[in-house]
């Protein structure tokens, strides 16, 4: 089993729930997660607008950016959700046939090391090289 990370559970319908799933892959179409209380929880993946995993404490509180090497080269992308959020980062790798991708936070005051936006979720979505 890989290592869990913390990470946040945002649902389409505004709730935020705190949770650790595996850091190495991308949530299936039922996400298996840990809640603070050490219970195990089943969401289904269309619940959510997007999977926020989180900086580790250290990089948060030195303000240290990810490592360039581990940088996706892909496309920046701008993701305004059904909510009205946006993001903007870079994708590693989009694909249509997939429920999301994992996109890089531009902004490097950000908590988020990484998002995997759930494309149910997205009302518009611009690529750039």
């Amino acid at each position: 089993m890989s290592e869990m990370v913390p990470v946040v559970l945002r649902f389409r319908d505004g709730r935020v729930v705190r949770v650790t799933l595996p850091g190495d892959e991308a949530p299936h179409a039922i996400v298996n997660a840990v809640d603070e209380a050490g219970e195990d929880l089943e969401v289904l993946l269309n619940s959510l607008k997007g999977v926020f995993y989180l900086k580790a404490e250290r990089e948060r509180v030195l303000g240290l950016d990810a490592d360039a090497a581990a940088q996706p080269n892909g496309p920046t992308a701008t993701v305004e959700f059904d909510d009205g959020e946006v993001l903007t980062g870079r994708v590693a790798m989009f694909d249509v046939r997939q429920p999301g991708f994992f996109l890089i936070p531009a902004e490097t005051q950000s908590n988020n090391a990484k998002v995997y936006v759930v494309t149910a979720a997205v009302r518009s979505l611009e690529l750039r090289p």
